[in-house]
């Protein structure tokens, strides 16, 4: 069975994120906001521990069941009916698809009628319950929030890039992490809310790039999204502070036209910028499991195969099995998992055929772990693929600007 070679694919990613003149787009999931520690740092001979900021969907699934459970034994019965329900669907039965479910049965419940025993206002409480959970654990307060974030060293990043085009970030998640630090490093970001009172969403302002603020402006689309959006007469609202949580949209419920508005033109945005000429889509912490934004991924790949997309991942492959289908279709979708890859469409492990020379030593060390010790002196050598981690990819970017950057 044949290898890929480590060093190509980080001396291609490389190549990418220095082209000045490349369409540059990032998708973030919560894999990102997951990255950021808040353990206390290991001491001598210690293994690391990571506590995360805010937790990934298993925990922060797990945190809605107790808080919808802590409504009534019914809802607690409830619960465990849907999770059924998602099962019976092969659909995975977190929060996600829990809230699109349970959303979809609001729409179609009448006064006088139980679902899963329960009525409609017992529905919307147990709706009311996930949301809060949500809120309360994507909104850390400034005291929680470490001095030292990986969306820190992102934002620098940025700030210092000189592009003929906007970076456009796309992410699913909820908190404002990203946007914290963006404003953090005075980068200029637009969002697609207009105003200065209470901003309101434009989807107007994404029709046209000649709308858009400049190139040096960064442009940040929230696909699912964020804590601190609100429906308020029509419209929807940026506040300043977490809200109720409304406007988490992880569902694709037959929303009023405010509240589709947002999720169907940010997903319309995301199509459009993946199909302009020489668009590279960088992925990081997305788990490639919502349909809809892999669709207008895959759709502009498939019609501009001149376009690419590098989807760095964390877990095993064999954890992200959508993506590997995807990547096994397609030449201009290459994933780089911890210990294999798939490139032009084969999957393979990693393993360096060469040493790696003194001149790029400083950045591929970063993003790919050798396994091989000084003195073994022999190739091909395995290791790890680490800039899924988002806190080693945004490393990784340091690096490029700032060559001593080290392991």
């Amino acid at each position: 069975m044949g290898k890929h070679d480590p060093q190509r694919v980080v001396e291609l990613l490389q190549d990418h994120l220095a082209a000045h003149d490349k369409r540059l787009l990032f998708l973030f999931g919560a894999g990102t906001s997951s990255a950021a520690n808040t353990a206390p740092a290991a001491a001598p001979g210690d293994k690391p521990v990571h506590t995360p900021l805010i937790p990934a969907l298993g925990p922060m699934t797990a945190t809605c069941k107790e808080g919808v459970a802590a409504l009534s034994a019914e809802h607690a019965a409830a619960w465990g009916a849907l999770e059924a329900e998602c099962t019976a669907l092969d659909l995975e039965p977190h929060i996600e698809n829990m809230l699109g479910r349970i959303r979809r049965k609001i729409d179609a419940t009448g006064a006088g009628e139980l679902v899963f025993g329960l009525t409609i206002e017992q529905l919307e409480a147990f709706e009311g319950a996930i949301r809060t959970a949500i809120v309360k654990m994507t909104s850390p307060t400034e005291l929680d929030i470490p001095s030292s974030l990986p969306h820190d060293d992102f934002a620098v990043w940025v700030r210092h890039a000189r592009r003929r085009h906007p970076v456009e970030i796309f992410t699913t998640n909820y908190d404002v992490l990203v946007e914290r630090s963006l404003e953090l490093a005075r980068v200029p970001v637009f969002d697609g809310f207009v105003g200065s009172y209470a901003p309101y969403f434009s989807p107007d302002a994404l029709e046209s790039d000649a709308w858009l603020p400049g190139n040096q402006w960064v442009r940040l689309w929230k696909v699912h999204g964020s804590v601190n959006w609100e429906s308020r007469a029509g419209s929807v609202v940026r506040l300043t502070g977490p809200c109720s949580g409304e406007m988490i949209l992880p569902s694709h419920r037959k929303y009023d036209e405010s509240r589709k508005q947002p999720y169907l033109a940010l997903l319309d945005r995301l199509a459009r910028s993946m199909s302009q000429e020489g668009a590279l889509l960088i992925s990081c912490g997305y788990s490639w499991n919502d349909e809809h934004i892999n669709a207008a991924i895959v759709a502009a790949l498939d019609s501009h195969p001149a376009n690419h997309a590098i989807a760095l991942v964390h877990p095993k492959l064999s954890e992200v099995p959508n993506l590997c289908d995807l990547a096994a279709d397609r030449m201009n979708l290459i994933v780089a998992g911890p210990r294999e890859g798939i490139v032009r469409r084969v999957r393979a492990e990693w393993a360096l055929p060469r040493p790696i020379d003194g001149p790029t030593a400083s950045f591929v060390d970063i993003a790919f772990d050798s396994d091989a010790r000084q003195e073994d002196g022999f190739i091909p050598i395995t290791g790890v693929m680490r800039v899924g981690d988002f806190n080693w990819f945004c490393r990784f970017l340091l690096a490029m600007d700032s060559p001593t950057v080290g392991v």
